[in-house]
This record gives structure tokens, sequence and C-alpha cells, in this order.
């Protein structure tokens, strides 16, 4: 009996940790407050202010380890393989940045940068967060399937312009891919970080290869000695 009740409150727990409640959707803003929901709430995601991942990334014919690390401040890329090595990096307070591939070093042009730097504002859920701060109007579409599952079509669009156009599970309200022009990629093995409450994909597959990533944290210190531009060769 002892038993019995054990278990049943063990799934009486597990059940009040794993189910969320969503709110009916209606208009495009339901469907991305309820994707705020389901990875994490608006104050976990408020608190993280820097993120790490490293793993690895399938393309080209070969495997390459890969690590990365981005805030609103810095962003570092590193991909080292075999056959060759890419490195790059983004001081955005300073709009300086550099990239490297193989012996080829060279400054990131300001479009670069603005384009890097509208990934990490897109990475670090600023669009969802701060939509105004940024422009940023939402508007859905006709519902679409990715991979077999249903999902809410929205767009993030500035003025006339579409940002990017994200797909949303009908159920879990997880962001299952994203175009943002020549860019599309999909998103699996979505779990919690840690024991931050937060949740991101761990597996991410698009033109460039299959990244799967073996480690993600957050709010680290970045070392600033990464953003110094190599010696050229």
């Amino acid at each position: 009996m002892k038993l019995t009740i054990a278990v049943i409150i063990c799934f009486m727990a597990s059940h009040l940790i794993f189910s969320q409640t969503f709110k009916e959707v209606k208009t495009a803003q339901d469907v991305i407050d309820n994707y705020i929901e389901a990875v994490g709430g608006k104050s976990a995601l408020e608190e993280v202010k820097t993120i790490r991942m490293k793993g690895s990334i399938e393309g080209m014919g070969q495997g390459a380890s890969l690590n990365i690390f981005f805030s609103n401040d810095y962003f570092y890329l590193e991909i080292s393989s075999a056959m060759f090595q890419m490195k790059q990096a983004a001081d955005y307070n300073n709009k300086k940045g550099w990239s490297v591939f193989g012996s080829s070093t060279k400054d990131m042009t300001s479009q670069e940068l603005a384009k890097s730097k509208k990934n990490i504002e897109s990475a670090l859920w600023q669009y969802v967060l701060n939509p105004e701060k940024f422009g940023i109007k939402y508007e859905m579409l006709q519902n679409e399937k990715v991979n077999g599952n249903d999902v809410y079509v929205i767009d993030f669009k500035t003025d006339d312009s579409v940002v990017s156009t994200n797909y949303y599970d009908t159920k879990t309200f997880m962001k299952l891919r994203q175009v943002s022009g020549s860019d599309d990629s999909e998103y699996s093995d979505i779990r919690e970080v840690g024991s931050s409450k937060v949740k991101m994909p761990y597996a991410i597959k698009n033109q460039s290869g299959d990244v799967v990533f073996s480690e993600i944290k957050l709010n680290e210190k970045f070392d600033k000695k990464l953003l110094k531009k190599p010696e050229k060769q």
C-alpha cells in the first residue's frame, strides 16, 4: 500500500511539473505568449544574459567541433575539424568584428555585423520579450506541418519586411522551425538547460549541416581575449 501511495504521489508531482496551462489561441500574440510559457516563462528568459554552447556539426562530408558564445554585447564562434578551422568574433558595442577561415583573416562588414546582431537578438528571445523595442509585429498565417507535427505559422515583421517565419507546435508551443532569408533551421531534442527552467533545442538541422550540442550553459562570464583579431598569416 505504501508503495502504491508513493507511486501515485510521484505521478502527481510529475504531472504538476510537466503540465502547462496555455491560453486559447485566437491571435498571433496568443501563440507567442504560449511559446514564452513553454520555454520557461518571461522571468526565466529575461535572466539569461549569456549563452555558451559546445557540440559538433556534421556537414560537407565531415564532422567538426563547435564552440559558441554569445550575449547582447559579444559573439564568438569556433569550428574545428581535421580539414579546416573557422573562427568569428564580434564586439557589438564597438561595432567591430572579424572572421578567420584557414589562413585568411578579414574584418566583418557593417552589414555582416548587423546581420549577426539580429541573429543574437532573436536567439536571446528579444523579439518575443521586447517586440516594441525592435519594431516587431506578428502576423498569423495558415497552419502547416513540420515533420508531421501541426504548427502555427507566425511571421515576425518590421513595417512590411519579414524578419523571420517561425513554426510553433500546436500542442507544446515549442518552436520547431525558423526561416530567415536563406537560412532555414529545424529544431529538436528540446529540453531544460540545467536547472534554469529555460528550454532550448540541443539539435538543429539546416543547410550548413546537422548540429548537436553536448553542453549548453547560461550566464557564464565571457573571456574578452577571444575578441582579439588574430595576426594575418
